[in-house]
């Protein structure tokens, strides 16, 4: 493990780091499932929220082997593009594909992607279903964009400030990206930040310039992973 911080990241920050994409998949599968484990055990229920993207593959792959009472975790998305769930850009989907299997086929998903006409109708059914998740989430796993973008919260998203209100008590909002395709729903900055547990996953040496990068201009608006950037925060990174 490559455990050296680098010095721009706050103190809030825990740091792990690996060499290989490969190892630091499993050590991170085996950080959530001792999380979701230790919820288990105190609540009855646990919580995970999952991002989508090329990043979390391998780790949903090492999660779908874990041995843990999987019936007993609500797993949802940070986010979802409004597309039908077969679509090649659904999160939905990678996550059918890579974690719902296995030992973790007993998982109780709740997709975001209904069948609303539009996604502002979609919305609303989502918070409906949402209601029956067990919240604050124990565990929320995140990515990050090269713009500094997290989940589905764009720094070109006119509904931004409205996601980002810590006074906004939903847990989801549509998003609208002018520089990413497909309207989308995403957790809001309140739900994320509520969580017990907030991991950030990046692979590559230029999401580094773009933590830099964040950490310089202190601007969320800008730069949405600011946010949470100053809040207690696990990042695992690889090359």
């Amino acid at each position: 493990m490559m455990n050296n911080k680098f010095y721009y990241l706050p103190r809030s920050v825990n740091w792990h780091g690996s060499n290989a994409r490969e190892s630091l998949a499993k050590n991170l599968s085996q950080s959530i499932g001792q999380l979701l484990s230790q919820s288990i055990n105190q609540d009855g229920r646990a919580s995970l929220a999952v991002s989508g993207g090329r990043t979390p593959v391998l780790v949903f792959e090492a999660l779908s082997e874990l041995n843990l009472d999987w019936s007993k975790v609500d797993l949802v998305l940070v986010d979802e593009r409004w597309v039908d769930a077969s679509h090649e850009d659904s999160n939905e989907l990678l996550v059918r594909q890579h974690l719902i299997k296995n030992k973790a086929s007993k998982v109780n998903f709740m997709p975001i992607k209904n069948n609303a006409k539009t996604v502002k109708d979609g919305l609303i059914l989502c918070q409906q279903s949402f209601q029956k998740i067990k919240q604050p989430f124990d565990v929320v796993v995140l990515g990050m964009g090269t713009d500094g973008h997290t989940a589905s919260l764009f720094p070109c998203a006119e509904e931004l400030n409205d996601a980002m209100n810590p006074n906004n008590s939903e847990s989801y909002v549509v998003t609208s990206p002018k520089t990413a395709p497909y309207a989308r729903i995403s957790l809001t900055y309140k739900a994320i930040s509520s969580a017990k547990n907030i991991i950030l996953h990046l692979n590559g040496s230029h999401k580094l310039k773009v933590l830099e990068l964040a950490m310089t201009h202190k601007n969320a608006e800008k730069m949405p992973i600011y946010a949470f950037l100053e809040d207690p925060l696990s990042i695992y990174w690889s090359p």
